[in-house]
């Protein structure tokens, strides 16, 4: 069952979630190309090949991923809120292909470096209410800190994430054939069957 919701509008009108999913927003070619895509990929389809053949469903779905090389960073001051600041994590700071199945794990380690930055933020102000000491980072330091620690292991993992799935999805060009030629070998080997 779809779940309903208010639309963005606050007009009142209820719409369903994944709206653009419904079976009438999938594009009439989509199967076809599909199926064609299949046949000459070289793949061995003895499995695939019925599974897509029955199929009655095919949806175009993209696949989105942050820039990495963004100067905007991942945390800010919030304006007019008295410094409070507004920091992202997992997806919201660097969204990966699913090619290597590591965005959860990513948000998870972001969560576990962010809550850390944030202990050592409230230690600070502890010690700075019972020493008046001045010699400790500020909350803005700790985030950039959090961000260069994670910044390396999520832009590696997005890069190489990109390139298996331009591997495994690219169309025309030398990598598709070398894709193909690979697959084609270890099915007519016996590795991939």
């Amino acid at each position: 069952s779809l779940k309903k919701e208010t639309d963005d509008n606050n007009d009142g009108d209820v719409v369903a979630e994944n709206a653009d999913w419904s079976q009438s927003m999938q594009k009439a070619d989509t199967r076809e190309k599909f199926i064609e895509r299949v046949r000459k990929s070289s793949v061995p389809d003895l499995e695939i090949g019925p599974v897509v053949e029955k199929a009655d469903r095919f949806f175009e779905v993209g696949v989105y991923f942050h820039n990495p090389f963004s100067l905007r960073g991942w945390s800010r001051e919030v304006k007019g809120s008295g410094g409070r600041r507004c920091v992202l994590a997992g997806d919201a700071a660097h969204a990966m292909p699913p090619f290597l199945g590591q965005g959860g794990n990513q948000a998870v380690q972001d969560a576990y470096s962010l809550a850390k930055a944030i202990f050592e933020h409230n230690a600070n102000v502890e010690m700075i209410r019972e020493d008046n000491s001045e010699d400790v980072k500020d909350l803005g330091g700790l985030l950039r800190d959090y961000e260069q620690k994670r910044w390396f292991p999520t832009t590696s993992i997005t890069v190489k994430a990109i390139f298996l799935g331009y591997l495994e999805t690219g169309s025309e060009g030398f990598l598709s054939k070398f894709r193909d030629v690979f697959f084609f070998t270890m099915g007519k080997i016996g590795v991939a069957k």
